[in-house]
C-alpha cells in the first residue's frame, strides 16, 4: 500500500471517534473544529512546506479521551516534522503548554547506524495536559517534504465531512506562478491572486450547524460529494501511471536469478496459463506481505534480489517480482494501480492518493491478479478489488475497471440427511460443495488446522449441553490455492430435539457454513437515501432430508414459497411423506455490479423481508 499523506492524518484526527458503519447519532456533537488552517508553499523543485493550525473544542468526556492524545507520522528520510506550538486551552482562556515530557517519539530504524529496510516512519504523539470537557486543544505543526514522492509533481486534497462542525477553515496554496496544475473546489469560497511572482489560492469554509443524517453504511465512499478541494500537477491519470512506472518498471527486468527461479518453478508444465498459475502461487505463498514506508520507497519497489533474499515485500514488490517472473517465461504482463478501500470512482482531479494498491494484469487472458493475499487463487480477484477503476502502468486504457463479481462466481450447495432418534439425538451426514469466495474462505480457515484442533472442533460442534457427540470429517486438501472446495461430515449429535412432548426446531444444516441462505437476508436496517453501498451476488442451496421416529407427529411445517423480483430468486419446498420431510431451498442473488444505489437496495429489502418470514418458520412436532 502507498502511504497516506499527512493532510489525511490531520483530517482523521478531527473526525469524531466512532466506527465507520456503526450506528451513529450525529445530533450530539462530540467535538468541533474551532480553527483549522493549512498553508502549502510549493517551491520550484517541488519541495513543500506545510504549516497546519488546529484548535478543537472537546464537548464530552468521551471526546476528552479521544483527543487527549494526538498522533502524527512522517517519513524520516524525505520529510521534516516539527511541533511549533501545542497547548491545552482551558474554558476560562488559560493556556497550559504541552511539556516536553508529554511528547512520545518513536523512530523506525535499523540496528546501529543501519537504515531500516521496510519502514522509516517516525511517529510523534502529543499528550495534552489537564484536558477536560469544554476545553480545547491547540496545535501548530510544520511539515517539510524535502523530496516529492513523484519527481516534478505535487498533489493535495481534503474533504470536510458535512456531519462535523467547522467554525473557521482556511486553506492556502502559495505556488510558482508558471506552475501547470488542475484544481477543484467544492462548497468552499475561493480567491486567487498573484503576489511577488507567485500564484496564491485561498479557500475558506464554515459548517457551524452540521446536518443530521442517518447513514450507517460507508462501504462505498466518494469524497467529492463533500465540501473540499483537490489540486494536482498531473494532467490526467495516465500521467500518474506513467510517473509510477518510470521508476517501478526498470525493477521488473528479469535478472539471471529470476530467470533460473522461473524455470525451476514452471518447467514441469507446458501450458502457458498453467505456468502463470504456478508462478503466481509461488509468489503468493512464499513472499510474505510487509508494508514499505521508506521515503520514495513508498512508491518505488525494492530491487528483486532484496525481495527474494528477505522473502518479503509490499504490494509493489509482489507485482514487480511477479512481472519479472512472467517475463522470464514469455508471459506479457504489467502492473496496475487500484484503490483497495471504499472508493469506486476516480476523483475528477488526478490524485496520487486515489490509488493505494498495486496488482498485475495479464492482457493475453484479460486477467487481473493480486499475489499479496496468500489465500487468493490465480483465477479470483478479491471483492475489495472488484468493479474498481484501474490504471495500467503500460498500455494505459482510459476508464478501465476490474471485472465486477459475476452471477455464478460464488456458490454453496449443501445436502444433508438427518435421522432423528427416539431419544432426541440425530445421526446423519452433511456435504458441502463450495465455489468462489466461500471456497477460498473455508480453505484458508482449514489450511493451518492441526488434526488435534480438528478433533476438538468436531466434538464441540456436535455435542450438546455437556453431552458429548461424535463426528468424522472428510475434506479436500486445503493447501492448494483453488476456488473450489468440498467437505463432509458423518455425525451423531445428542439432544437435537426433546425426547418427549411438543417442541420445534429451525430448518438448516447442523454446521455453520461460509455462504448460508440466511446470509443473503442481511439487508440494511433502514432504507438508504442518497448514497450507494457495496454489494455482490451469489447462490446458495440446501437439500435436507429429515427422518423422524414412528412415534413422532409433525404438527406444522413451513409453507412452500417462491419469489422472483428485484434481482432475487428464492424457492423453497417442504414435502412431508409419512415420517420423512424433504426440504429444498435455494436463493440466487443476481444483483449486477459491486456498487448498489438506493433504487436497487430499497426494493430488495422488501423482497428479502418476505423471504425471511419463510426461513424463520419452525417445524413443530409432538411425540
Amino acid at each position: 500500500m502507498f502511504i497516506r499523506q499527512l493532510y489525511v492524518l490531520l483530517f482523521i484526527s478531527l473526525m469524531p471517534s466512532m466506527a465507520w458503519g456503526a450506528g451513529v447519532d450525529y445530533v450530539d456533537l462530540q467535538s468541533r473544529a474551532e480553527k483549522y488552517s493549512v498553508e502549502y508553499t510549493l517551491q520550484e523543485d517541488f519541495s513543500v512546506e506545510r504549516v497546519t493550525e488546529m484548535q478543537i473544542k472537546v464537548l464530552s468526556d468521551k471526546a476528552v479521551k479521544n483527543f487527549k492524545e494526538q498522533r502524527f507520522s512522517h517519513s524520516t528520510s524525505i520529510e521534516k516534522f516539527e511541533v511549533l506550538e501545542a497547548y491545552t486551552l482551558k474554558v476560562d482562556g488559560k493556556k497550559i503548554e504541552v511539556p516536553e515530557g508529554n511528547y512520545q517519539i518513536t523512530v523506525n530504524q535499523g540496528k546501529g547506524e543501519n537504515e531500516a529496510i521496510f519502514s522509516d516512519r517516525t511517529t510523534v504523539i502529543i499528550v495534552f495536559p489537564e484536558l477536560e470537557k469544554d476545553d480545547s486543544i491547540y496545535m501548530k505543526l510544520k511539515n517539510i517534504e524535502t523530496e516529492p514522492m513523484f519527481p516534478d509533481n505535487f498533489s493535495a486534497s481534503q474533504f470536510f465531512w458535512s456531519q462535523r462542525a467547522y467554525d473557521d477553515v482556511k486553506i492556502s496554496f502559495n505556488l510558482p506562478k508558471g506552475l501547470h496544475f488542475r484544481h477543484q473546489v467544492r462548497g468552499m469560497k475561493e480567491k486567487i491572486t498573484n503576489r511577488d511572482g507567485r500564484k496564491i489560492i485561498k479557500l475558506t469554509y464554515q459548517n457551524k450547524k452540521p446536518v443530521k443524517v442517518d447513514r450507517r453504511d460507508f462501504g462505498v465512499w466518494d469524497e467529492s460529494k463533500e465540501a473540499g478541494f483537490a489540486l494536482s500537477t498531473f494532467n490526467d491519470y495516465s500521467a500518474v501511471a506513467k510517473a509510477y512506472g518510470e521508476r517501478a518498471l526498470p525493477k521488473a527486468v528479469p535478472t539471471e536469478r529470476v530467470k533460473k527461479l522461473a524455470k525451476k518453478i514452471s518447467s514441469k508444465v507446458i501450458d502457458k496459463q498453467q505456468k502463470a498459475q504456478l508462478l503466481y502461487d509461488w509468489v503468493a505463498t512464499n513472499i510474505s506481505y510487509a508494508g514499505n514506508c521508506i521515503g520514495v520507497g513508498a512508491v518505488v519497489p525494492h530491487n528483486i534480489d532484496f525481495i527474494l533474499d528477505n522473502r518479503m515485500g509490499d504490494c509493489k514488490d509482489h507485482a514487480t517480482l511477479l512481472q519479472a517472473l512472467y517475463s522470464s517465461v514469455g508471459i506479457e504482463s504489467t502492473q496496475a494501480l487500484i484503490n483497495a478501500g471504499s472508493s469506486y470512482v476516480l476523483p475528477e482531479v488526478p490524485l496520487v492518493t486515489a490509488i493505494n494498491h498495486v496488482i498485475n494484469y495479464v492482457p493475453e487472458w484479460d486477467k487481473f491478479i493480486d499475489s499479496t493475499n496468500p489465500s487468493m487463487p490465480f483465477d479470483t480477484l478479491a471483492l475489495s478489488l472488484s468493479d474498481k477503476p484501474v490504471l495500467l502502468v503500460e498500455n494505459f486504457i482510459p476508464e478501465q475497471r476490474t471485472p465486477a463479481t459475476q452471477v455464478g462466481d460464488n456458490q454453496q450447495q449443501v445436502s444433508s440427511t438427518m435421522k432423528i432418534q427416539a431419544d432426541g439425538s440425530v445421526k446423519g451426514d452433511i456435504h458441502f460443495k463450495l465455489k468462489g469466495a466461500p471456497a477460498i474462505r473455508v480453505r484458508s480457515a482449514w489450511r493451518d488446522v492441526t488434526q488435534e484442533d480438528e478433533d476438538k472442533w468436531l466434538e464441540r460442534t456436535f455435542s450438546s449441553r455437556g453431552v458429548i457427540g461424535s463426528a468424522t470429517m472428510e475434506k479436500d486438501d486445503p493447501t492448494p490455492l483453488l476456488s473450489e472446495y468440498n467437505y463432509s461430515f458423518e455425525f451423531n449429535k445428542p439432544e437435537f430435539i426433546l425426547p418427549e412432548g411438543t417442541g420445534g426446531f429451525y430448518i438448516g444444516a447442523l454446521v455453520d457454513s461460509a455462504n448460508p441462505i440466511y446470509a443473503y437476508l442481511d439487508y440494511p436496517e433502514k432504507e438508504i437515501d442518497g448514497y450507494d453501498i457495496a454489494c455482490s451476488n451469489g447462490y446458495s442451496s440446501e437439500r435436507l432430508t429429515y427422518e423422524f421416529p414412528e412415534n413422532m407427529k409433525i404438527l406444522a411445517k413451513p409453507d412452500d414459497f417462491e419469489i422472483k423480483e428485484n434481482h432475487i430468486y428464492f424457492k423453497a419446498t417442504y414435502k412431508l411423506d409419512g415420517n420423512i420431510l424433504k426440504v429444498v431451498r435455494e436463493i440466487k442473488d443476481e444483483t449486477p455490479g459491486n456498487v448498489c444505489s438506493s433504487e436497487i437496495i430499497n426494493p430488495q429489502r422488501k423482497t428479502l423481508k418476505k423471504i425471511s418470514k419463510n426461513i424463520k418458520v419452525q417445524v413443530i412436532y409432538q411425540h
